[in-house]
């Protein structure tokens, strides 16, 4: 478990129990310290065995062609989806750090390798060789005393986690990834090399024969994902009236759910939730939700949130942060019982791209995805986000609501309002392309395919 993100998919789910209910001894093997596992423990009434991982940066060779490989296989994917949003997750790194050069030599390179399909796997397997034979030394020596039967790493973004891979290939131990997210396979975030790769659902097991056509297809599982297993649990549901008890809201109000987006993914968000906030500042039939990425503990919603205090409840997620980078964030268990009563008691989620309309899907409330730019900005457009790769999975589907301008909020959240079961008729249709159903044996799946390689 390279970061915390996966605590709540992987080890708050099912998926522990169905592994306890097969006699299987878990080690967490993690950077973050053994404190964070505790509520695991207490949740499923078990003793982790704990073993701190120490990463170690790339060798300069292997980073700079995994880079360039990374670039060639965006470059690669753009022209074999014909999409050329693609090719913005290639970060622009300007001036004279090493970062930044090593990025202009991964391009050049990488720009190249673009050209021959067998080049971008003949560099990858290169950038693999330059791993020091004593890092992989050490790792053998870890999962040997372990007595590791087989790896399971909860996420495949993490270059650093590629030497513990090729440990277990020289002991014959097989490794399980995980995909992390919807959009990861289009911009060639497969960091690492595992025996088997297990996959949301067809769409992305589509994904994956078509950007890595090289990978045998008995190698990907098609399991779902335990994040939407939650939904379906009755213990994690309260009462309307308890959860605006517990968070201040007016029972007898509409309740608008503001899911924010990471910095990155949406950098106006504060500006959308004030679109919002003072669109409706005059409806006091409704309140806004306001609910934080749950990696953004930024200060951008201040002064929106200041200003529109009688209109927007803040209810943040009930995340932890140990370190100041991406992989320093973990949630509590309490945070599944809050998500899921904001899906089953608000009427309908408000954001930018986010899958948390496949989150509200489940109780039938439709999304509604801002569809307009609030600045002219070179580097970020909602026209390109909408383009992304991902968004395909959509073709054909009223899977959510468009909102093309502030001008249309209130016309289209009185529409939602009014007859919510006729807008998005398509998101369970969406939810079912892009997640396996049922939704609620997706820990199962993965405990098989787990158990059945220790068994092997």
């Amino acid at each position: 478990m390279p970061d915390g993100v996966g605590i709540k998919n992987y080890l708050y789910s099912n998926l522990i129990a169905e592994l306890k209910s097969n006699d299987i001894q878990i080690v967490i093997w993690s950077p973050l310290p053994k404190a964070v596992f505790l509520d695991v423990e207490r949740l499923h009434g078990i003793k982790i065995k704990y073993k701190k991982i120490t990463l170690i940066a790339e060798p300069s060779l292997t980073r700079l062609y995994r880079e360039a490989t990374t670039y060639a296989r965006l470059k690669h994917n753009a022209k074999l989806k014909d999409n050329v949003s693609i090719l913005t997750n290639w970060p622009q790194v300007k001036g004279l750090s090493k970062r930044a050069c090593m990025q202009r030599m991964a391009k050049v390179l990488g720009g190249y390798l673009a050209k021959d399909y067998k080049r971008i796997l003949n560099y990858e397997a290169q950038s693999k060789q330059h791993w020091g034979k004593a890092v992989i030394a050490k790792y053998k020596a870890d999962l040997e005393a372990l007595q590791s039967q087989t790896v399971f790493i909860t996420h495949q973004r993490v270059a650093s986690l590629m030497p513990i891979c090729l440990a277990a290939k020289q002991l014959n131990i097989k490794v399980t990834s995980a995909i992390f997210s919807w959009d990861n396979l289009p911009k060639a975030r497969l960091c690492v090399t595992a025996d088997q790769y297990l996959v949301w659902g067809d769409w992305m097991q589509q994904e994956m024969a078509d950007y890595y056509p090289e990978i045998p297809s008995e190698q990907i599982k098609l399991v779902g994902t335990p994040q939407f297993e939650f939904y379906l649990e009755d213990k994690q549901v309260i009462t309307r009236k308890a959860f605006a008890k517990q968070h201040n809201l007016d029972e007898n109000k509409a309740w608008i759910c503001f899911s924010g987006d990471d910095e990155k993914t949406s950098p106006y968000d504060p500006q959308y939730l004030y679109d919002l906030a003072a669109s409706l500042k005059g409806r006091s039939n409704i309140q806004i939700i306001f609910r934080r990425c749950p990696v953004d503990f930024s200060e951008r919603y201040n002064q929106v949130l200041e200003q529109f205090q009688s209109h927007i409840v803040a209810i943040d997620p009930i995340w932890n942060k140990i370190s100041g980078n991406w992989g320093g964030y973990y949630p509590d268990y309490k945070d599944i019982s809050l998500q899921l009563n904001l899906a089953m008691h608000c009427e309908l989620v408000y954001n930018l791209g986010s899958t948390m309309a496949f989150d509200f899907s489940i109780f039938n409330k439709p999304c509604i995805y801002i569809n307009y730019d609030v600045a002219h900005n070179k580097d970020w457009s909602v026209t390109t986000v909408y383009q992304y790769q991902h968004f395909r999975s959509m073709k054909y589907l009223e899977g959510v609501v468009w909102l093309n301008s502030k001008q249309e909020i209130i016309k289209t959240i009185d529409q939602v309002l009014t007859k919510p079961t006729d807008m998005a008729k398509d998101k369970e249709q969406w939810r079912k392309k892009v997640v396996l159903h049922p939704l609620n044996e997706s820990s199962r799946y993965i405990a098989q395919n787990l158990v059945e390689n220790v068994s092997n």
